[in-house]
């Protein structure tokens, strides 16, 4: 009796070889992922550090540029935000978006492990009772299943640790970074946080076993021993249902629309993002409490709904989903995470590709722009010498160094470009001591039209009126995407304000095609001067455009990794739900066998199964994704000041549910031909 544990913990693990081996890889693909993302979070983040474009610790030297503040018509001065958190603080949000998002693979591995023991346990319970019937103490018996959780959790957590490394580096590799902002050539793992991130994943193991380990304690063995000729749903039988827990999420929602408006005022915004993340957490752990009731009620609808037809296949799956519904639960909920997120991601990455695309619509449509790399140089004319008679040009002065960014514009040519946009009021105007702001300028010091904004430098100090709000004057700079739409601009009768910040008129220079049909192959032909000219870049407006919405997509590439993680462990989830309900139903199966059933129909049943399970996920994953989409964009619109919006494209909801249905039908090819070769003896076979 001393190695009976060891023992019967090695052969049951052996045994229900293909379930242990989902629960390790549950532990360790939710246990990589995290580590994954801190070490390319770590890795980043040192990457970023050396300069201050990159690293909010470091801090602003404003001796190299101007001095900028806001002041009202009457003259009482604004609150501007800190340059240096508003250009940080979109990164941030990422970055603490990243991370928490890791948790969704974790979360998936953790719902497979802890379904796995659920179900082992329950068909054990004969085996149990045989064993405490032969004089084996409670004790043994739950020595038993907890080594076994401690093996599965240390096997997945020590494999999830070797993992990292070359999932980090294959990540680096393809230019995945959690700001997507720069590129790794070197990694350092963080080895303590990756082995207590590890060691995390193991207890999630220990902890699946809790629960059943405590149905075994309490367990009969007289009535576990008695035949049972007739046996009514899977394991755990029906999930008790309560009314209260359908009010969860309602009153949820409402208490959070009540209070979002207040948290919005009183809360920073990355404290506000933190917050709006926890909710979605919270809104997502209570809705997997709900999911197995909904399995089982939808199940019981769908067998009313659907006609009874000839095939078998399709009568008993009905049959199935109608009194044994809930046993799917665990792959639903599971399904229903991955694509829900999936879903949200790319609500959010719509609508900052949409952001780009109108306000590029309304500032760069029909330019293209000439400029030096450095602000120092002239565009000399010669680069310019081969453009269209219907080009218009318009010179700059290369922009102040940041944070507070103005240049200058010559007067009459930039009038001229007014005029052309139809701003005839504005080209009127415009002149000495008058500036147009930006949209995120005059974000930043709290500005409109009729204020004026003080420029400050070691000689003098002037006061402009803020002529206008307005994108319309954009000239593209190196650098983030969020400092290159910061801006104002003056004309060259006040270039002297600035003159010993930037560069000559004429290191910038805008094109406008009058005629409004230049095309970026047009573009390109003229501008073949000034490529590759040393010192000097070209931009068209269309191409800038495709290049900021690419880059949209490549910042969000580590979501798709992370997704593609958890998507794989949700397959996982679904190939061991319907392997042990194989192996739970195996006289079910074998029955069918002997009434005439062929392998091609058992094949069929538990592919419909799949199906069930993947459209189930995939409707629940579009009912949540929707909301979770909405919150993201509202929270990315207070927190990045980007004029984002919602829009759900219909062609989103449908890709959800083929996806969620395509998932679930590759995950079920095995289980469904292990039950097709179960022998039919099962059928009259009895312990």
């Amino acid at each position: 009796m001393r190695w009976l544990v060891p023992k019967l913990a090695v052969r049951n693990l052996r045994s229900d070889w293909f379930a242990t081996l989902c629960a390790i890889v549950g532990v360790a693909l939710g246990a990589a992922t995290v580590n994954v993302v801190l070490t390319l979070d770590l890795n980043t983040r040192a990457q970023e550090s050396r300069r201050w474009s990159t690293n909010p610790d470091l801090p602003v030297d404003l001796s190299r540029t101007i001095g900028l503040a806001g002041y009202r018509k009457d003259g009482t001065p604004t609150q501007s935000e800190d340059a240096k958190e508003e250009t940080h603080e979109d990164y941030q949000v990422m970055r603490s978006a990243i991370r928490l998002g890791s948790l969704s693979a974790f979360l998936v591995g953790a719902l497979i492990v802890f379904f796995t023991f659920r179900v082992v346990v329950e068909q054990r319970r004969r085996e149990i009772a045989l064993l405490r019937s032969l004089g084996t103490s409670r004790t043994q018996v739950v020595g038993i299943f907890l080594l076994e959780a401690v093996l599965v959790g240390l096997i997945g957590s020590t494999l999830g640790f070797l993992m990292t490394p070359p999932l980090s580096v294959m990540a680096a590799i393809a230019g995945i970074t959690t700001t997507g902002r720069s590129q790794l050539y070197w990694l350092t793992f963080p080895w303590k946080t990756m082995a207590f991130v590890s060691l995390v994943g193991a207890g999630t193991a220990i902890l699946g076993v809790l629960r059943p380990l405590q149905e075994v304690l309490a367990l009969d063995v007289a009535a576990t021993l008695r035949p049972r000729y007739l046996e009514e749903g899977g394991p755990g039988g029906r999930p008790k249902r309560t009314g209260l827990a359908v009010l969860a999420l309602p009153f949820m929602a409402l208490l959070y629309v009540l209070i979002r408006p207040f948290f919005v005022e009183v809360l920073p915004s990355l404290l506000f993002f933190v917050l709006e993340a926890g909710l979605v957490c919270a809104g997502f752990l209570s809705l997997l409490v709900l999911v197995p009731q909904a399995v089982s009620l939808i199940g019981a609808l769908i067998s009313r709904l659907l006609p009874e037809g000839p095939k078998a296949a399709r009568l008993l799956t009905v049959r199935r989903l109608e009194r044994a519904g809930h046993e799917f639960a665990w792959s639903v909920s599971g399904v229903m995470l991955v694509f829900a997120l999936l879903l949200g991601l790319h609500v959010v990455t719509h609508a900052l590709k949409r952001e780009v695309v109108i306000w590029a619509n309304d500032a760069i449509k029909s330019h293209a722009f000439v400029y030096s790399r450095s602000g120092d140089y002239l565009v000399h004319e010669s680069l310019l010498e081969g453009l269209d008679g219907q080009v218009h040009q318009v010179p700059y002065t290369s922009r102040t160094p940041w944070p507070n960014a103005l240049m200058a514009a010559d007067t009459e040519a930039f009038r001229a470009l007014l005029r052309l946009h139809g701003e005839e009021v504005l080209a009127d105007r415009f002149g000495r001591g008058q500036v147009i702001l930006s949209s995120l300028m005059a974000r930043r010091y709290g500005l409109g039209p009729g204020d004026f904004l003080q420029v400050q430098t070691a000689t003098t100090t002037r006061r402009l009126e803020v002529l206008a709000v307005n994108d319309l004057g954009y000239l593209p700079m190196i650098g983030p995407y969020r400092d290159s739409k910061t801006y104002g601009l003056i004309s060259t009768e006040d270039h002297g304000l600035i003159r010993e910040h930037a560069g000559p008129l004429g290191a910038g220079v805008l094109l406008y095609d009058r005629a409004q049909d230049a095309s970026p192959e047009r573009w390109l032909s003229m501008l073949r001067p000034t490529r590759g000219v040393r010192g000097f870049r070209a931009e068209v407006g269309a191409l800038f455009t495709d290049d900021r919405v690419k880059e949209t997509d490549r910042d969000f590439v580590i979501f798709d990794l992370i997704l593609f993680l958890t998507a794989v462990l949700a397959s996982v989830g679904i190939a061991n739900n319907l392997v042990l309900s194989a192996h739970v139903r195996r006289r079910e199966i074998g029955l069918y066998r002997v009434l005439g059933m062929q392998a091609s129909q058992i094949r069929t049943l538990f592919l419909l199964e799949a199906a069930f399970i993947g459209l189930l996920g995939g409707i629940f994953a579009v009912a949540l994704g929707i909301p979770l989409g909405f919150l993201s964009v509202g929270a990315l619109e207070v927190v990045s000041a980007f004029a984002v919006h919602f829009e759900f494209p219909a062609s989103y909801a449908v890709w959800t549910l083929v996806g969620a249905a395509g998932v679930s039908l590759l995950s079920a090819l095995y289980p469904a031909a292990q039950a097709a070769r179960l022998d039919s003896k099962e059928a009259v076979h009895y312990e």
